[in-house]
């Protein structure tokens, strides 16, 4: 049962397209098993239904959630154009057309001698997820009239927080059931109760943290806290027949090149501060041997997961400077005139905005172009990072073979054994648009595909307590909570390495690097002031804790950032994401929540759909983040 399953989920799932704002995976059309009346349904067919319709609904929740944090690009200027009618058409379907009526039909064949424990504790458990995720994301929504057709033809909504309440008291019934259950057998954790109920009580802290009972969630015990309990869907290596590799690898490492772009403000963030960079060959080894892979990471603001998160195909962006050893010598700054400059027809057809002026309301910010006269991030990144800025929206030119790519984490794709700082003497002739060193991206390429998916992660738990300790006041708690969360991030990210034959392990992470890269955030989140204010582009004239914290989250968050908006929305942090492409008047109102799917508008008379995206949810507070 388990591997017909799992060919089943990961053969629709890797055809869908989770990483683009509101598109999302559609299973109206599959052939359901509740077709069949109650007592005659397979309940081992229901419960993969049910895993598979839950592991749709959280991808749709990270497609919206990513994007809107900065954590992955988002394509469009408008926010209401971009998430309309599908910010959680996945999760609406996924939880009415499937999971509840699935749940009911196994209820019923449960009977008095609760055989069926197992199945209904998890089924219920990623139920109520799905729950709170819907309401989360388009607030008012149908439940005490859900899944009763015939007596409810059209159900009305009910309000957002008796949803939320219902969700809750549903895990109260989950812990009932898996608490009878001796065991079974899942696709997540391969039927072990006790992980599912530390998933539980992880849902109920997310509750609680939501709502606002901070000291409760703080307190919760028995959560996902170990890297053993994180909570992931496995992708295999297989190509065909049927593909079970991770859809972003399916996506990106093939015969035509890459189609995603990354997230220019993570790309930033994590690459460390280039006055750095420049200041630090000195700490360099010595000149040769930058070919065979030895260390180059002399800085310690950038982060060492970067080369786990990103594969980059060339080693300078158009526009961009970048340093170079060459003739026995270096390193160099390279100047703008070779890898990237405004007589270069190449360079403009790849990357038109290197040949284009800022826009104006990012003049003087730090997404706009810096003192030392390169374009700035709005356009590109330096060392070979190679995305796009938050809203771009102008169409794909031929750049494949350029931008920068997922890597081997979460994505199962190539490890990033490409130097920072070239040698132009050992590696022959590197093009003046800045050809890939260490090779493009291609079919087969690295972990071929066996990836996870991540739902909710140790590290994420941890990041959650620390909000909740920052909103009662306790930052010690808050910076123990962090560290935490960071050093089980690393902890995952890093065992990724080893999925590529072809990686160097010269350029892996060392715990001594990682150790410092942690001291050092944790050193700058105690000595940050607890708030600070906003210069008058709405910056922060430095960053607070809550910024330094909300970063390091999403930053963990990359490859399933669930809870990416509601940080957003709950806290109004970080203050630190890139302001995008487009201005305020074009942008229009952030989020405050998605609209109703266009099909249960068209089949529902009793739901209205909603002419903009600003209506709250019962627990937001309306606070707003400036870089919205």
């Amino acid at each position: 049962m388990k591997r017909m399953f799992k060919y089943l989920m990961i053969t629709v799932l890797s055809a869908s397209v989770f990483f683009y704002s509101c598109e999302t995976t559609e299973l109206e059309d599959l052939a359901s098993p509740n077709a069949l009346s109650a007592d005659l349904a397979d309940v081992d067919l229901l419960l993969n239904s049910i895993q598979l319709n839950y592991l749709s609904a959280m991808g749709n929740m990270h497609g919206t959630s990513a994007p809107l944090a900065r954590i992955q690009y988002m394509f469009g200027r408008n926010y209401y154009e971009n998430f309309s009618s599908g910010t959680a058409s996945s999760m609406w379907s996924s939880l009415y057309s499937g999971m509840l009526p699935d749940i009911e039909a196994i209820e019923s064949q449960n009977g008095e001698d609760n055989l069926l424990a197992f199945h209904l504790g998890i089924s219920k458990t990623m139920a109520a997820h799905v729950m709170m995720g819907l309401v989360d994301f388009v607030g008012d929504v149908p439940w005490s009239q859900a899944n009763n057709p015939s007596e409810y033809a059209n159900p009305m909504v009910d309000d957002d927080a008796d949803v939320y309440e219902a969700a809750f008291a549903m895990l109260d019934e989950a812990e009932t059931y898996l608490l009878a259950a001796g065991g079974g057998d899942d696709m997540f954790y391969g039927g072990n109760a006790d992980n599912w109920m530390k998933l539980v009580n992880t849902l109920r802290m997310r509750y609680h943290l939501t709502v606002g009972n901070y000291a409760a969630a703080l307190a919760q015990d028995g959560i996902i806290a170990t890297t053993a309990d994180d909570l992931q869907f496995n992708y295999g290596t297989q190509e065909l027949q049927p593909n079970t590799r991770h859809p972003y690898y399916n996506s990106n490492y093939a015969d035509a090149g890459t189609s995603s772009y990354m997230s220019s403000w993570l790309m930033d963030l994590m690459d460390g501060d280039e006055t750095e960079w420049y200041g630090a060959p000195v700490a360099y080894p010595g000149l040769g041997n930058e070919e065979d892979g030895a260390a180059q990471r002399a800085v310690q603001s950038d982060d060492p997961r970067r080369r786990y998160y990103f594969y980059r195909q060339n080693w300078i962006t158009p526009g961009q400077s970048g340093m170079l050893f060459a003739f026995d010598a270096g390193p160099y700054v390279w100047p703008l005139s070779w890898g990237g400059n405004s007589e270069d027809t190449e360079d403009a057809v790849r990357l038109q905005c290197s040949l284009q002026q800022q826009p104006f309301h990012l003049e003087f910010t730090p997404d706009g172009n810096p003192d030392t006269g390169m374009i700035g991030r709005w356009c590109s990144n330096f060392l070979g990072y190679w995305g796009r800025m938050h809203g771009n929206d102008e169409g794909t030119p031929p750049d494949q073979f350029y931008r920068t790519t997922f890597g081997v984490y979460p994505a199962g794709g190539s490890f990033d054994n490409q130097p920072d700082i070239p040698n132009y003497d050992n590696y022959g002739s590197l093009s003046a648009t800045g050809t890939a060193i260490k090779g493009a991206v291609g079919l087969g390429n690295g972990g071929q595909g066996a990836g996870i998916w991540p739902i909710h992660l140790a590290s994420y738990s941890h990041f959650m307590k620390a909000e909740a300790a920052m909103w009662l006041g306790d930052a010690a708690t808050a910076a123990t909570m962090m560290e935490a969360g960071m050093n089980l991030s690393f902890e995952k990210v890093l065992s990724f390495g080893s999925l590529d034959p072809d990686a160097d392990s010269n350029y892996f992470a060392t715990a001594t690097e990682v150790s410092d890269f942690v001291a050092m955030k944790i050193a700058e989140f105690n000595a940050a002031p607890s708030s600070s204010s906003l210069d008058g582009f709405g910056w922060p004239t430095e960053k607070d804790k809550l910024d330094l914290l909300g970063e390091q989250y999403f930053v963990a968050m990359f490859g399933g950032a669930n809870d990416a908006w509601n940080f957003m929305r709950r806290t109004g942090y970080p203050r630190t994401l890139t302001r995008g492409i487009m201005d305020n008047a074009e942008a229009g109102p952030f989020p405050r929540t998605g609209t109703y799917p266009s099909s249960e508008i068209s089949a529902n008379p009793n739901i209205l759909q909603r002419q903009d995206n600003a209506t709250q949810v019962f627990w937001d507070n309306g606070t707003t983040n400036p870089a919205n």
